[in-house]
């Protein structure tokens, strides 16, 4: 009787063990997952336009030529290549203005890398007509795409406030992108056309909408042949970098994982 409980207890120790082990493994799994979530294993495939370059956010139209000639000198004297300037659609665009920027910048061997943006006098929003936003586009790419490579195509497309102050429409943001990188691709045939940079918000609609869930919708309106990379905005807000927590709910630098893994769902890996 004796021989038989002490049987029994080492068999429920050792069962106790047992599940201790398996505790412990499943522990060490999760927090490998949390660590390493967003990092492919092993040589990830081919990404077209993947691949880190120092760029600098620009806003050159407000120098006059001598102050643009020594602003661009100290940019390139960092060795930044890329520099994004943002030209903003309107009936009457000046395109002596960009002629003027795009020259400035190629005479100090920078890249232009233009934001193709709405309207800030009728708050960005979209035209009505999605081709002629495209015309002006394809226009650009015809002046300047001797010395550029992307096309950023509107910016923040999913807050109300860049969208005319309208519920924001992934439908109808594919559209005009669509058009545009349609117009752009005619022109520039070597044109890489970036989506629009999503704002990081949590938001669910219908004023703003939650960068994943805006891409996915942009997927589903029919978008996918229209852009070539999308864009991020991992400001990280509150957090470091170190801050490995991907949710739909926490606006950090890891959120860009939710877009990737949107992008990869919808069997588009091979973008950037």
């Amino acid at each position: 009787m004796a021989q038989t409980k002490r049987a029994r207890i080492f068999t429920l120790f050792w069962l106790a063990i047992a599940g201790l082990a398996l505790l412990a493994i499943g522990a060490v799994w999760q927090r490998q997952a949390y660590l390493t979530r967003g990092i492919p294993e092993g040589l990830p495939p081919p990404i077209a336009h993947a691949g880190a370059e120092m760029g600098l956010n620009v806003a050159l139209n407000q120098y006059d030529d001598a102050e643009l000639a020594e602003n661009l000198a100290q940019i390139a004297g960092t060795g930044v290549r890329f520099i994004k300037q943002p030209f903003y659609f309107a009936p009457d665009f000046d395109w002596a203005e960009a002629d003027r920027l795009a020259r400035a910048a190629a005479e100090h061997g920078l890249t232009l890398v233009p934001l193709l943006d709405g309207n800030p006098a009728d708050n960005f929003a979209p035209p009505a007509d999605p081709n002629e936003y495209a015309q002006w586009a394809g226009e650009f790419a015809q002046r300047y795409g001797d010395q550029i490579q992307y096309y950023i195509i509107w910016d923040e497309p999913n807050l109300t406030t860049h969208w005319g102050n309208r519920p924001v429409n992934p439908a109808e943001y594919a559209a005009l992108l669509t058009a545009a990188a349609q117009s752009i691709r005619a022109a520039d045939p070597d044109a890489v056309i970036v989506a629009a940079p999503l704002a990081p918000t949590i938001e669910t609609g219908p004023d703003n909408l939650a960068d994943p869930l805006y891409l996915q919708e942009m997927y589903e309106a029919g978008a996918a042949d229209a852009f070539d990379a999308a864009a991020a905005k991992p400001y990280g807000f509150h957090t470091g970098p170190d801050d490995r927590d991907v949710d739909i709910n926490t606006t950090n630098f890891s959120r860009a994982i939710l877009l990737r893994e949107v992008i990869e769902r919808n069997g588009d890996s091979g973008k950037a």
